[in-house]
């Protein structure tokens, strides 16, 4: 039974409520560790880096990306414990790192590698721009490539945002299985995730305007939303009590 956008955000909160200081925390623990990390690289550059600064501080921020995404799945395992009335704690953004490791870099590693070929039109635009001396032309392609790569990575956004969680749910999962299966589980179900991603545009304008501040309460409320939107897709928000909004 798929509820509505409206049903499973109110969902989210009812599970929320009075609960939230441990996904906080989980969110903050998740974003300054990453920060924290990538602070040395970024003091070293300078004003004139050389070479050898530009190839590292790459390599440091993709791998940076990956530990980022590693602890994204961390946090998306406390919500789901405390939506299936497990015990929830903050330690628990740290799992992936110490089980199965190796499928979740590797699920970081495709996805980012995924999302590059979905920008490849638009850098491809870029260097067309670059070198035609900003003719009409190039600004044409160069738009036409932007918009090309928009809707490619939106298709790869709205395909395979739930991967994390698969490879959560299913131990047994090769990485590959994840994102084949999280294909098959989005069918029918993209429009439903467009529009649950757009219904939060006014709570990211309002991060946006408080300078973060406000991501402290925003944030947990839309991964909790995302993992109800993925036990809805599943099935197993049915055998889960919640209170019903129909």
């Amino acid at each position: 039974m798929k509820r509505s956008s409206k049903e499973i955000k109110r969902i989210s909160r009812d599970i929320l409520n009075d609960r939230y200081s441990v996904p906080m925390g989980a969110f903050v623990a998740a974003s300054f560790i990453p920060m924290a990390i990538e602070i040395p690289f970024s003091m070293s550059m300078g004003n004139t880096p050389t070479d050898s600064q530009l190839i590292i501080t790459l390599i440091a921020e993709f791998l940076i990306t990956l530990v980022s995404f590693v602890l994204g799945c961390g946090v998306s395992l406390l919500h789901l414990n405390m939506t299936r009335s497990y015990e929830f704690k903050l330690s628990q953004i740290f799992t992936p790192f110490r089980q199965r490791t190796e499928k979740y870099f590797g699920a970081g590693f495709l996805t980012a590698l995924l999302f590059l070929l979905g920008c490849l039109p638009v850098f491809g635009g870029l260097l067309y721009f670059y070198f035609s001396n900003d003719s009409i032309a190039s600004r044409i392609v160069l738009v036409l490539t932007a918009v090309l790569s928009l809707v490619l990575c939106t298709y790869l956004l709205l395909t395979y945002q739930l991967v994390s969680m698969l490879l959560l749910d299913h131990p047994g999962f090769r990485v590959i299985d994840a994102f084949k299966e999280c294909r098959l589980l989005m069918n029918h179900n993209r429009r439903r995730l467009l529009y649950l991603l757009l219904s939060f545009l006014g709570w990211d304008a309002l991060i946006l305007c408080s300078f973060g501040l406000a991501a402290l309460w925003i944030a947990p409320y839309k991964n909790q939303t995302f993992v109800i939107f993925y036990l809805d897709c599943t099935g197993e928000l049915e055998r889960i009590p919640v209170r019903s909004y129909r």
